[in-house]
């Protein structure tokens, strides 16, 4: 019997020694084929569920400026007295439609829907609150004619006289009140979008440029499957290290579309999921806010809900101007010509580079049917001092890395988000 018994835990101990010994060479490999059935995508896999429809709940906190002083500066030319609104917090939903996969399994295409749902409790306002905000559609209907050549040739200085009647005839102003829930998703109208309704060929112009019937910074976009665009990216099944990685966007493999070389490169994380093994430099995400990848750099390790990770960030580099970040060039390039007036001597106007691009703001027009829009952190964080001093000294702008910053943490073995 003690014999028997004996001969037993000699065996179980030399399993164990061998399975150890295995285990211990064959580490890597087991582990990435156990990560492999975990995180590759298929319609199967443990992680399509969580991929298809995100089961955390997510918030957006939005914050507005109201420019209390708005009539002083139009009247005045006095610098604006800016004080801070909000939050006004919304529920977030996201899941993913029109999935289909490539027959091979290594692709997989899809749209996604995000909703969004007003949450009064967590919020400090109403969407009937009203404030003072700039008129964007005034000045991106003026913006759209300050370069001659921009509609067609010759074309300076007719289309600024007919948009200067046009924007008086309207009443628009530089500033405008406005109720949130307007500004935000419900969108607010303006006969100056309505220019495109005219027949023929001005017609198709005018609309080609202002492609909505109303202006909010979220119009459109509530429950839409088609504003983020068509995506494609990698489901690791042929390399668990491109999983969630982009592959095409809107049906194009680059964005030489949108950008000259080498910003024209696709690729980065389509928001999911990151590559395994991360380091201390960098991990890129593709955004369709901003028609590009972005990156964060490594910042330091953190420790979240009691988990290591690693936080990355963004920081000065990407809102750098070209003097501060050369790789920028072409993202962040500097086109902000102020033609040189008068108007009698048309002739000899010449577009001179006399308002370069200041430093802490990113040029994203390429992005936005090429109006005049530009990018920083709130309170223009990290941004050259200039842009603070357009404003009036008690406005509340507060530029901390605290409140103001972005970043994310990842486990750097498993490529998973801790934070965001």
């Amino acid at each position: 019997m003690w014999a028997y018994c004996g001969h037993l835990m000699a065996t179980l101990g030399l399993f164990g020694v061998i399975s150890g010994t295995i285990t211990a060479i064959f580490y890597d490999d087991l582990y990435h084929y156990i990560m492999k059935q975990q995180l590759a995508l298929d319609e199967n896999s443990f992680s399509y569920d969580m991929w298809e429809e995100k089961p955390i709940p997510m918030y957006m906190k939005v914050y507005y400026f109201d420019c209390v002083n708005a009539e002083d500066v139009m009247a005045n030319n006095s610098k604006p007295l800016l004080k801070q609104v909000g939050p006004y917090t919304f529920s977030e939903h996201h899941k993913k439609t029109d999935i289909v996969f490539s027959e091979d399994g290594n692709l997989v295409d899809f749209r996604q829907m995000k909703t969004w749902f007003f949450e009064p409790d967590m919020s400090n306002g109403t969407l009937d609150d009203e404030i003072w905000t700039l008129n964007m559609i005034a000045i991106s209907a003026a913006e759209a004619t300050r370069w001659p050549g921009h509609w067609a040739d010759d074309d300076y200085p007719f289309m600024q006289f007919m948009m200067n009647q046009s924007i008086f005839q309207a009443n628009e102003t530089m500033f405008m009140r406005a109720r949130i829930g307007n500004l935000t998703f419900d969108g607010i109208d303006s006969p100056l979008l309505h220019m495109g309704d005219l027949e023929g060929d001005i017609g198709a112009a005018i609309n080609e440029s202002i492609p909505y019937d109303r202006f909010g910074w979220f119009y459109s976009r509530n429950e839409s499957e088609g504003y983020d665009g068509l995506y494609q990216m990698f489901t690791g099944k042929d390399d668990i290290y491109k999983v969630g990685q982009i592959s095409e966007w809107q049906g194009y493999s680059n964005l030489s579309h949108l950008y000259p070389e080498p910003c024209d490169g696709l690729f980065g994380s389509a928001g999911e999921f990151f590559p395994q093994d991360r380091d201390k430099t960098s991990i890129s995400y593709f955004t369709a806010d901003l028609c590009r990848p972005i990156f964060f750099n490594f910042k330091e390790k953190t420790e979240v809900s009691g988990i290591h990770g690693y936080k990355y960030w963004l920081n000065e580099g990407f809102i750098g101007n070209a003097t501060t970040n050369e790789t920028n060039s072409c993202y962040n390039s500097q086109p902000d010509l102020v033609i040189n007036y008068p108007y009698e001597n048309v002739a000899t106007v010449t577009p001179t580079l006399n308002m370069p691009l200041v430093n802490g703001l990113l040029n994203v027009s390429a992005c936005k049917f090429d109006s005049a829009a530009y990018v920083s952190f709130p309170h223009f964080y990290m941004a050259d001092p200039i842009l603070l001093e357009q404003f009036d000294e008690a406005s509340d702008l507060n530029p901390n890395e605290e409140e103001h910053s972005a970043y994310l943490s990842l486990m750097p073995k498993q490529g998973i988000p801790l934070e965001v």
